[in-house]
């Protein structure tokens, strides 16, 4: 039990640097790629040093930094749900625009901010030994506010309603987007999974953060703090704040924005055409020196379009020109002279032009109903989107996106 809350205890402590660290090393080098990450930072810098606030306040730390931040970043929490709003609606449009609603949502960082000027203006001193009386009891927040005009139970309570509504209406904007534009899902489908996880984690940080601050202030003076009824909450709190941040580094290239998804996306080395570049090499190397007759080269065409239409091996992404030999009891060396000699293309482009003609009848067929272009490449024996998108555009002469919204043109006709 004393390893577990010791164990807590440092990842409470290392979470709030984490959280800044993550702020500042991101913020000046992607910003020139991506704006949004303007909130974004600021979201992770607000969230790792009101972490260790708490941490500093909750376990009893050190009394200086608590006296230090204590005044300034209790407005400061009021702007991280706007924060995250913000950054998911500029991911969406691509754009960074503010209206005269969003100033609205400054308000509750700037009245809070008036109602402390008395005690950001008060000797350090002072704060000190406030600081040294919340750490020793957190109920006397209570007993001695920093707020000249409003308790700070209004704030205990009006803080959670206003984080929680403003992370309904992100979900909210999230969803109507995609569903309005169902082709993005498609197109940007990382950045799709990385804006519903972030903010999904980051609502149910802000419900489990509510339920504290509502229990705090409905509890106390007699529900301290360190009460067992609050050692899950506190630490599923640890746990989704530390995900929050592990999901930032698992989707490094979002980072850049939704506009720059589909560049990247075209500039990534496949693991497949790697493997397709060895086999090919092979076959150069394989060339026969002898001719086969023209019976001969008949046969072996009908037996691969049979099986090729039968068994459909191409949609297995380690199918080779060996397996096809094993497969058919054709010498490699014959079928390396059809396919050079008779056909004049390699192995790896007739196997995708099974493949992409699968796809495409996939597409067809309406498949992106049911499933997501991952789905798509990994059903046509494509190891790699990157590699799916290069070959099908080789084929084709467009994307596969270009491709399904001719199809859906064709179809509306």
């Amino acid at each position: 039990m004393y390893f577990i809350k010791y164990l807590n205890n440092e990842l409470g402590r290392v979470l709030s640097f984490i959280g800044i660290i993550v702020a500042i090393i991101t913020y000046p080098y992607l910003k020139k790629k991506n704006k949004s990450n303007l909130f974004l930072s600021l979201f992770f810098l607000i969230s790792g040093v009101y972490a260790l606030l708490h941490f500093n306040v909750f376990r009893r730390g050190d009394k200086y930094i608590v006296a230090a931040l204590f005044g300034f970043v209790a407005p400061l929490v009021y702007l991280v749900r706007p924060l995250s709003y913000w950054y998911v609606r500029s991911m969406l449009s691509k754009k960074v625009t503010f209206s005269k609603s969003d100033f609205l949502l400054l308000l509750p960082c700037i009245l809070y901010f008036i109602d402390v000027i008395p005690y950001l203006i008060t000797p350090f001193s002072y704060k000190v030994s406030l600081a040294e009386l919340i750490i020793q009891d957190f109920n006397n927040i209570f007993v001695h506010p920093i707020t000249y005009y409003s308790k700070p139970e209004f704030h205990f309570i009006f803080r959670p309603i206003f984080g929680t509504v403003l992370s309904l209406l992100e979900m909210q904007m999230l969803y109507k987007y995609f569903q309005a534009n169902p082709l993005d899902k498609v197109k940007f489908r990382a950045t799709y999974n990385w804006l519903w996880i972030f903010s999904s984690l980051s609502f149910t940080l802000t419900l489990v953060l509510s339920f504290i601050s509502i229990i705090l202030k409905i509890n106390t003076p007699n529900f301290p703090y360190g009460s067992s009824y609050l050692i899950f909450p506190l630490n599923l709190a640890n746990f989704l704040y530390f995900c929050l941040l592990i999901a930032a580094f698992l989707f490094p290239k979002i980072l850049y924005g939704i506009e720059f998804e589909e560049e990247i996306v075209k500039e990534e080395v496949s693991v497949e055409s790697v493997e397709e570049a060895v086999v090919n090499e092979k076959e150069e190397n394989n060339k026969s020196v002898f001719k086969l007759e023209e019976a001969r080269l008949m046969e072996i065409k009908k037996l691969i379009s049979t099986y090729f239409e039968e068994q459909k091996p191409y949609l297995d992404d380690s199918f080779t020109l060996n397996k096809l030999s094993e497969a058919l009891n054709i010498p490699i060396h014959h079928l390396s002279y059809f396919f050079n000699s008779c056909l004049e293309k390699k192995f790896s482009d007739y196997k995708n032009e099974w493949r992409i003609n699968y796809a495409i009848q996939l597409l067809k067929d309406g498949i992106l109903k049911k499933y997501t272009i991952e789905q798509l490449y990994q059903e046509a024996g494509f190891s790699t989107k990157s590699n799916f998108y290069r070959v099908f555009r080789n084929h084709t002469g467009m994307t596969p996106i270009e491709f399904i919204e001719d199809l859906a043109k064709s179809n509306n006709k």
